[in-house]
């Protein structure tokens, strides 16, 4: 219960920290990558997710938004898809994930952006917050009962039951699970697909310029 209210409390000051209180009129969306070289190598293959809070007006795109990413890789940056034990971990922000999937010779693909709810958004912020404590150890396969452990699937699913946590063959990995992440948002997320239009998210998130392929969830 103790572990649980510090991170609550983690997860309070990291919102504070990533703008301005939020407000009613506040709109929020993840956006899910996979990338994976051709041909496929387990070990050049990741998924991930950015969080996004827009404050006023989805549909103007110079509105105030905020951003934070969960992209849980081992700290050496080297995955080791059969290895026994966990290892540090290290949660990377967007842009530095993109060039780590560049020098793995991967190729990237995006789905969103996928409104949520702000209960969503605010999970997520604490799962960042439990990755980056150091209590968390990386494995490249976790099932569900590994509570000191993730692979980079399952820290984003850890945020909720909208992203339909259960475990994934190695041979899922990298965009096949990026686009199971995304689809299931999409169906059992709170809003879905059908919100604001605020593909304008894209550009501020510099995907174009980065070469990432963006999809429809």
């Amino acid at each position: 219960m103790l572990r649980r209210l510090c991170i609550g409390l983690i997860a309070l000051a990291t919102l504070c920290a990533a703008g301005a209180e939020v407000r009613a009129q506040d709109r929020f969306y993840v956006v899910v990558f996979g990338a994976q070289p051709h041909p496929k190598q387990l070990r050049r293959t990741h998924a991930w997710a950015t969080f996004v809070r827009v404050s006023g007006d989805p549909a103007d795109p110079n509105a105030p938004c905020w951003q934070h990413t969960i992209s849980w890789l081992p700290a050496t940056l080297e995955i080791r898809p059969l290895a026994a034990h966990p290892e540090p971990g290290v949660n990377l922000d967007l842009d530095r994930t993109l060039a780590v999937m560049r020098d793995y010779g991967a190729h990237t693909t995006a789905w969103g952006p996928i409104e949520i709810g702000p209960d969503l958004y605010n999970r997520s912020l604490a799962v960042k917050a439990r990755l980056e404590s150091g209590q968390v150890g990386y494995r490249a396969l976790t099932s569900d009962c590994d509570l000191l452990m993730d692979d980079c699937n399952h820290a984003v699913a850890s945020a909720g039951p909208e992203f339909g946590r259960h475990n994934s063959p190695l041979f899922r990995a990298g965009k096949p699970a990026g686009r199971r992440l995304a689809r299931q948002v999409a169906r059992r997320g709170e809003v879905g697909p059908g919100g604001a239009d605020a593909s304008w998210l894209l550009a501020r998130l510099g995907l174009p310029r980065q070469g990432v392929e963006v999809v429809s969830p």
